[in-house]
């Protein structure tokens, strides 16, 4: 997509969700939002402190993606992919923003084909932990919500196709192609590229790779964490449950792939957070004001992000590596 494509897609991204959040907000009640968020107050720093513990959770399973011996401190590796989320926030691009920043905030530090080797490894194996969580949640949704049969036979479903689609990107990793084709389109060769590095890591080092699985899963449980502390403000009648809780993060993290063109999923948060919160037998405003808090708390920290990318120094550091 050239410049003026992306430009486009940037301005109708941002229009739609603004029209998606004027239509939530006006449907939950903008009083009765800016009154849950009122409650929450300074319990902001300690949802701004959990989403910073992710981040070094993020941090520390790329970490653990890098060869044996490689030196990386774990600072850096936070500033990096700080910065990077912030890039990838902004801009319609996403990964194709966020991961190249990475790189080129830690090519003093790393070579560059092992940061993009890492880099790919560690999202394959977040994006397992990503369908670890949403399964998680279907599951819970079915488990334990009252619903009509039909959503039921949906959600149900969607586990299917959840499971169905896990299969395929297995299958696809395996490799498919048969070289009597002839040669394989680029996009497939950046493929297994991917692939035969992730192969080669996970043949190399498992426990690594089980390792990064299981702090994957540890961010996760942190953002429900995170869901169940702001709804514990926002819900004036009761206690939340960790129903709730996981349902509504697995649906963040349904949202969060699915838009991540649209800078800050802008509209898109608050409507789908205040269309699940009655299935939840929660108000629709406190759906919609955890959407709105999370939505602060994205932008602070993408505020940090963009501040080290724009001090970032020339430095001439040497890659380091202990033997």
């Amino acid at each position: 997509m050239n410049r003026g494509g992306q430009r486009a897609l940037s301005i109708a991204a941002a229009l739609g969700g603004a029209a998606l959040f004027a239509y939530a907000a006006e449907r939950a009640g903008v009083s009765n939002i800016l009154e849950a968020i009122r409650r929450v107050g300074w319990g902001l720093v300690l949802i701004l402190a959990l989403a910073g513990l992710r981040f070094i959770v993020r941090a520390e399973c790329w970490r653990w993606c890098l060869p044996p011996r490689t030196t990386f401190p774990l600072r850096r590796a936070f500033a990096a992919f700080l910065a990077g989320d912030a890039v990838g926030n902004v801009t319609p691009l996403g990964l194709l923003a966020s991961e190249p920043t990475k790189v080129l905030l830690t090519r003093h530090h790393l070579a560059t084909r092992e940061a993009v080797a890492s880099l790919a490894v560690e999202n394959l194996v977040y994006a397992a932990s990503v369908l670890a969580m949403v399964g998680v949640g279907l599951v819970v949704l079915a488990s334990n919500v009252a619903m009509p049969p039909a959503w039921k036979a949906a959600v149900v479903a969607a586990l299917g196709a959840l499971i169905i689609g896990a299969g395929v990107a297995l299958r696809a990793m395996r490799g498919t192609w048969d070289p009597s084709r002839g040669p394989r389109p680029r996009w497939r060769e950046r493929l297994a590229a991917v692939r035969d590095e992730a192969v080669r890591f996970s043949g190399g080092h498992p426990e690594r790779l089980w390792r990064v699985f299981a702090l994957d899963l540890v961010f996760h449980a942190l953002a429900v964490l995170e869901v169940y502390i702001t709804l514990h403000w926002l819900l004036v009648d009761r206690s939340p449950t960790l129903v709730e809780a996981i349902v509504f993060e697995a649906l963040n993290r349904v949202i969060t792939a699915a838009f991540k063109f649209v800078p800050f999923r802008v509209g898109i948060d608050e409507a789908s957070a205040g269309a699940l919160a009655p299935v939840l037998s929660v108000n629709p405003a406190a759906g919609v004001a955890l959407a709105v808090v999370r939505k602060v708390r994205n932008l602070s920290w993408a505020a940090i992000g963009l501040v080290l990318v724009a001090a970032h120094p020339a430095e001439t550091t040497k890659v380091t590596k202990t033997f």
